[in-house]
């Protein structure tokens, strides 16, 4: 049995994005107002804070003010500018028509263009400052739970080759034991999956995602104004299908684009990454991207099923927040706002705990207390149905989402059903043949395949240790899965991690699944999509990953 160096600490937080070090800043800072001395920690997976976050994004400053104050700006938390100017279009293959209005849902008066990486950093900064131990490059690999109760994580042992046996300089993880523990790994989150599942704490209907597909473009002189945003719906997808994408002018003559298509659509043949170079040749995009240089790409899952979809958020020893507590707004394309606002109450609800000394179930749900009175509850729950209004299409769902929102989120009953996002999948027998679009053409300029996309997103994994994305049973990939739908693992993730290779000992014509872990980009798309169920996304134990600073 490997001896591990054990941690002991008030609070633990597993991921140090926006949500996670809300929590911490504030459990710090309350602390420190009560003469209290307390051991906050927080572990991130990346090498260094912010370098796997990615988003669009235009913030709503809501919570920004309720963590920082109303001088959150003067304060020095990074922008790139204040929204200016907005537009919504709707795109068929080669014409734009603007929207006469922009929709409620994307209003973004009073907003910022932000680069998210960045103001994690600032906000780990501030965090640091208040006397919280940020421990970056410690992936935390395994729950601590007793009886139901969770006491803390397990970090990855790091040195292991690929068989997970130890090499020269191995370092078996560590023990991180804690009063409570604040889950604040993003978008599917694995802790936070096992937890859910193993204590039975998922919400009404199973959480649904979009891909988020970003570039960021440096543009000639006076292309896009910094604080302009501009959103599409329409071409590429289908009319079926949810989704659309943005355009943000960003300092410094750079552009963030993007495109989020709804992963609940039926074709398996359907590719995430061909739309969006596909949408890039649309003459609004070609126009505004032409003599301009390709930065940075990359790609992650968000979580669309708002507020039916979140899980219980609280539990012996530990707090939900953020992207793995579904805050995320999906009809604004905003979650910034509600990840800080969601980690200020958890680091509230935390405080009172550890004052009263007493952190089971009881004692933490004044956490869902606190949410179910604040702003961040009424925005959500308003909401709370939109996304499932386009379950059959999009003009049917704009009709059926107006009318929602002006009966205060409802249609004849007060939750809509979903299923989740893989359910939708259709096997190809069942779908015409010609279905899918011939591939585009690339050119490497305007449009790039995945390998570049890897490139571009700066995804590094060693290659001698365990593979962190774990097949339960390959046999099912290149025989069920082949004949029945097509082995969409092989589009709908954007890295080209899995391909299906020939595999001459097994037989003329016999493919078998190949694995190229170190080409993830931490999407977690496998996690949602695999129609089987047996794909697992785990942290790679060597801290390694998509490098999105600046982003």
């Amino acid at each position: 049995m490997v001896e591990r160096e054990r941690l002991e600490a008030d609070v633990l937080v597993v991921g140090a994005g926006p949500a996670g070090l809300a929590s911490a800043l504030t459990v710090a800072r309350l602390a420190k107002e009560a003469g209290a001395t307390r051991e906050v920690v927080v572990v991130e997976k990346g090498l260094e804070a912010g370098q796997h976050i990615l988003s669009g994004a235009v913030m709503d400053p809501r919570g920004a003010e309720d963590l920082l104050g109303k001088g959150w700006l003067e304060a020095g938390f990074p922008v790139e500018a204040r929204v200016e100017r907005e537009a919504v279009y709707y795109l068929t293959r080669r014409r734009k028509v603007r929207f006469p209005v922009v929709p409620p849902t994307l209003r973004n008066e009073g907003c910022y263009v932000i680069t998210l990486s960045r103001a994690v950093q600032w906000l780990r900064d501030r965090a640091q400052e208040a006397g919280v131990n940020v421990f970056e490059g410690f992936p935390a690999d395994e729950p601590i739970l007793e009886g139901g109760r969770l006491l803390g994580a397990v970090t990855a042992d790091r040195g292991l080759d690929r068989a997970g046996r130890p090499k020269p300089g191995f370092t078996p993880g560590t023990e991180i034991h804690a009063r409570v523990t604040v889950l604040a790994e993003g978008t599917r989150g694995s802790l936070t999956k096992a937890i859910v599942r193993r204590l039975g704490l998922a919400g009404p209907n199973p959480q649904t995602y979009g891909i988020g597909l970003k570039e960021v473009w440096e543009l000639p002189p006076g292309r896009l104004k910094p604080g302009e945003v501009i959103h599409t719906t329409g071409w590429p997808l289908r009319h079926s299908h949810y989704g659309g994408g943005w355009i943000y002018g960003l300092a410094g003559e750079r552009a963030s684009i993007g495109f989020v298509p709804a992963l609940d659509y039926r074709d398996p043949r359907f590719d995430p990454h061909e739309a969006f170079q596909r949408w890039k040749t649309h003459p609004l995009l070609r126009g505004l991207l032409a003599g301009g240089k390709l930065l940075q790409a990359g790609a992650k899952t968000v979580p669309e099923g708002g507020y039916w979809s979140q899980p219980r958020l609280y539990g012996d020893g530990f707090l939900i927040v953020g992207d793995a507590g579904g805050f995320l707004n999906a009809p604004r394309l905003k979650g910034v706002h509600t990840a800080l606002g969601s980690g200020r109450l958890a680091g509230e609800a935390v405080h009172r705990a550890l004052e009263e000394d007493s952190t089971d179930a009881k004692a933490l749900s004044v956490y869902d207390e606190l949410y179910r009175r604040s702003w961040i509850e009424k925005e959500l729950r308003l909401v709370r149905n939109v996304r499932q209004a386009f379950d059959h299409g999009f003009f049917p769902g704009v009709a059926r989402a107006g009318l929602m929102l002006l009966l205060g989120g409802r249609i004849l009953r007060d939750r809509v059903p979903a299923r989740a996002d893989f359910e939708h999948l259709e096997r190809l027998a069942r779908l015409p043949a010609d279905g899918a679009p011939p591939p585009l053409p690339r050119d490497g300029r305007l449009t790039i395949d995945r390998l570049t996309g890897v490139y571009l997103a700066g995804a590094m994994h060693e290659e001698d240790q365990p593979s962190h994305l774990v097949v339960a049973d390959t046999d099912i990939c290149r025989t069920r899965c082949a004949a029945e739908y097509g082995n969409p693992c092989e589009r709908f993730c954007p890295a080209r991690v899995y391909e299906m290779v020939e595999d001459p000992a097994a037989g003329p014509g016999a493919r078998r699944l190949q694995i190229n872990h170190s080409n993830c980009v931490h999407c977690k798309t496998c996690d949602v999509m695999d129609p089987y169920e047996i794909i697992t996304w785990r942290v790679p134990s060597d801290a390694g990953g998509p490098k999105y600073l600046g982003m």
